[in-house]
């Protein structure tokens, strides 16, 4: 097989990705476990803890691998991990763990990868966290929370008798504290890591063999997707910011619960968020603070009319964008979106994703329970540091895929035919097969069964036909399981040597439904020592390289001028 031409080279899964998928999944596995836990119990300060114990981690880590990008790309996997599911996306939660990745990045490359340089970025990274909760109030609420804090706490400094503290020295006095809390976390990170790095790592983890292209964008299977409705999201949200703030609140809440209704009905499962007791414990506790202290206590009035404006406001503000950004993540996912990210130069994240996925069940399970965590988060830093390599090694193995080639074109336009005579070809190059085809029987211009040839084998056994028997249907044809069985074991990868070329006639809407082949396609995927062809139907090859995340396939649409030729000379040279 002619494997010289430059044009399609395999993609291999940067180390850097590699390693980032581990430290990725890692610390996405705690914030996931404590994050659950804080939040459940109301904790005060729980963004803090987190964000305490993601320097802790990254700094440890980077003892272990001194590479550029492995904080930064460590963010990403985890913002994408804990921000990405079947419930709302929150704006928060993702854009700090990114903020607090990219400084510790940052930091580190200007000052040195050294005790003062983690320090330093410690205490930034964390301090961001305060500019992020300002920052994140000011999207939800408007400007209106800023009068609403500051006579809040001209309320409080008077009652407790601290008057000389004005707002600004109080917010850098925080900033102060943060930065203290940031360089013990960077401290503990660098010590630890340091220690662990002298020590022999541990093996001992067992990863299950699951598909490394586990969807983190799963969805209810009659979730339909539009590009069009994704810019229509945005330009919502937007649209309705400028309609609150420049109509009445009355005018902004129709056109708010108008959008929120739509996506009700239509997001159903990804609206989680406004089902929670707590949204709407918080909703009227705002309220309840804007109306009082909108004028401040000393205007001698309890209650404001334009607090409760601006507490309605502000609730509405709230509503919007929790719905919309729930909205906007299912609409990412959709596969069209998905594909076009892979061809945008994003392979190597989506990549690394779907492998931070895959181990983060087993990670969750390893940790200890968030108590023990947070009593002693060093001797759960230090286990995740021992099997650290364990962990890439694994990953290193999962990384690489086998080549697909794809041969495609309308219904009836030959793939089969033009697959068996490629077949002819090859063995005369005296190359290994393996797989099947599917030729077709016509009578009177109309296809009435299939056969599935083996390769290996040479023999033949009846698939379907459209005659009704003791099989199964699907569509007009009737389907033989001892076939179909048969088909399977044909696929089965550990039966075919390395270099062995395995065809696969047809992949279409059966097996992107999880049925037909899927399940054997899933065990080739693992096996990069292989090449996989597969009979695809046009309309069907963009799902089917989403579904099993083909990130380089080549394919050869026989209908198109010279591709049947490319196809040929791509196999078995001129």
């Amino acid at each position: 097989m002619n494997v010289s031409n430059p044009t399609y080279q395999q993609t291999v899964l940067d180390s850097r990705w590699l390693q980032a998928s581990v430290v990725g999944s890692l610390w996405a596995s705690t914030e996931i476990i404590l994050g659950s836990f804080l939040h459940n119990l109301q904790m005060p300060f729980a963004g803090t803890l987190l964000a305490m114990l993601g320097v802790m981690l990254l700094t440890a880590f980077h003892q272990r691998w001194r590479v550029k990008g492995l904080f930064w790309r460590a963010g990403i996997i985890c913002a994408l991990m804990k921000s990405i599911s079947p419930s709302a996306i929150l704006l928060g939660p993702m854009t700090g763990i990114l903020a607090e990745a990219l400084l510790l990045e940052l930091v580190v490359r200007i000052a040195g990868a050294n005790l003062v340089g983690y320090l330093l970025a410690g205490a930034v990274a964390l301090s961001s966290a305060i500019v992020h909760k300002i920052i994140t109030l000011l999207i939800m609420y408007g400007f209106d929370i800023v009068n609403v804090i500051s006579n809040l706490y001209a309320f409080a400094a008077d009652q407790l008798g601290f008057t000389a503290i004005s707002p600004r020295l109080a917010l850098l006095l925080l900033f102060a504290l943060y930065a203290l809390l940031g360089m013990a976390a960077a401290a503990a990170g660098y010590f630890v890591g340091k220690k662990n790095s002298r020590l022999s790592v541990s093996n001992k983890i067992q990863i299950p063999d699951a598909d490394t292209g586990s969807d983190m964008f799963s969805l209810a299977q009659n979730q339909h997707f539009s590009v069009p409705l994704l810019f229509y999201h945005l330009f919502a949200i937007a649209g309705s910011l400028v309609i609150m703030h420049y109509y009445s609140v009355l005018v902004g809440a129709f056109f708010v619960a108008t959008y929120v209704g739509y996506c009700i009905i239509h997001y159903r499962r990804s609206m989680r968020h406004l089902k929670r007791p707590w949204f709407w414990v918080q909703a009227l506790v705002l309220t309840f603070l804007a109306v009082v202290f909108y004028n401040g206590i000393d205007s001698g009035h309890l209650f404001s009319r334009k607090g409760l404006v601006a507490g309605l406001t502000m609730n509405l503000r709230a509503v919007l964008i929790v719905v919309g950004f729930s909205a906007i993540s299912v609409e990412l996912r959709n596969p069209v979106v998905k594909a076009v990210l892979v061809r945008r130069g994003l392979a190597q994240l989506y990549l690394s994703l779907g492998l931070a996925f895959s181990a983060l069940p087993v990670l969750m399970q390893q940790f200890d329970r968030p108590v023990a965590l947070l009593r002693h988060p060093l001797r759960s830093i230090m286990q995740s540091l021992s099997q650290a390599e364990a962990f890439l090694a694994h990953f290193t193995a999962r990384a690489a895929k086998p080549k697909v080639v794809i041969i495609t074109g309308e219904k009836h336009s030959g793939k089969t035919t033009f697959a068996l005579n490629l077949i002819k070809a090859l063995n005369e190059k005296q190359i290994a097969l393996g797989g099947f085809v599917a030729p077709g029987t016509f009578v009177e211009n109309r296809r009435t069964s299939f056969q599935l040839y083996a390769l290996a084998t040479g023999e033949k056994y009846p698939l379907c036909s459209i005659h009704p028997g003791n099989g199964i249907r699907i569509g007009p044809f009737w389907f033989i399981q001892e076939t179909l069985d048969r088909g399977n074991q044909l696929l089965d990868p550990t039966q075919y040597a390395e270099g062995t070329i395995v065809f696969i006639d047809e992949v279409g809407p059966l097996e992107l439904k999880g049925d037909g082949w899927a399940v054997a396609i899933d065990k080739l995927m693992q096996h990069p020592r292989l090449t996989l062809v597969m009979v695809v139907r046009r309309s069907m090859v963009e799902p089917v390289v989403n579904c099993w995340q083909v990130i380089n396939a080549k394919v050869f649409d026989i209908e198109m001028p010279g591709q049947a030729s490319e196809a040929r000379k791509y196999f078995v040279g001129r």
